[in-house]
C-alpha cells in the first residue's frame, strides 16, 4: 500500500465516500468544448475532482489549461476540488507534505507553479494540512543540506521559517 494518496486510492475513497454515486474517471464533460478530462465527476452530484501531480506545478501549458478548465467547469455548475500532490485529504491515513523520496520539490517547480503552490498553502481548504507540508519542507532541507535544492530563492526569505510566507 502507498503511504500517499494516489489517483487509484482516490478513486476508492470517492466510492466510500459516495457509494450510491458512481464517479466516471478520466472522461471529457459533454458540452464543455474542452478536450482535457477531469480525473474523477459526478454530473447529478456536479463535483469534479482533481489529483494534481508534478507537472501541475512544473508545466506552464498544464497550469494554464487547468485555470481554464476550473472557469469552464465551474461556469456549468461544477465543483471542483483539487488535491495537490503533497497535500492529502483530510482525515486521511496519509501524511501531508513532501515525503516521497523522489517527490518533485518548489525548487523545480515553474513560476506558475510557484504562484499555485503559494495559493494552495494560503487556501483556507488546506489549513489542515499547512503545518505538515512546511514541517516536510524542513525536514528535506536538513536531509539535502541544501535549502537551493528545497526550495527557489523567490521563497528563501526569513518569513518562510515563522511560517509568515504563507499565513
Amino acid at each position: 500500500m502507498s503511504d500517499y494518496l494516489t489517483e487509484d486510492i482516490l478513486e476508492q475513497r470517492l466510492k466510500e465516500t459516495y457509494p450510491n454515486y458512481e464517479f466516471i474517471r478520466d472522461k471529457i464533460v459533454p458540452n464543455s468544448g474542452i478536450k482535457n478530462r477531469p480525473d474523477f465527476r459526478n454530473d447529478e452530484l456536479k463535483l469534479i475532482y482533481e489529483f494534481d501531480g508534478y507537472s501541475h506545478y512544473s508545466d506552464p501549458k498544464v497550469i494554464l489549461s487547468d485555470y481554464k478548465k476550473y472557469e469552464v467547469y465551474k461556469n456549468m455548475g461544477y465543483k471542483i476540488i483539487r488535491y495537490p500532490y503533497f497535500i492529502q485529504p483530510e482525515g486521511s491515513n496519509y501524511k501531508h507534505g513532501f515525503i516521497d523520496k523522489k517527490a518533485m520539490l518548489p525548487a523545480y517547480f515553474c513560476e506558475l507553479g510557484i504562484k499555485r503552490f503559494l495559493n494552495d498553502m494560503k487556501c483556507a481548504e488546506f489549513n489542515y494540512a499547512r503545518r505538515d507540508v512546511i514541517n516536510s519542507l524542513y525536514e528535506k532541507e536538513t536531509e539535502l543540506k541544501d535549502i537551493n535544492l528545497v526550495l527557489p530563492p523567490s521563497l528563501q526569505n526569513p518569513f518562510w521559517r515563522t511560517d509568515g510566507l504563507w499565513g
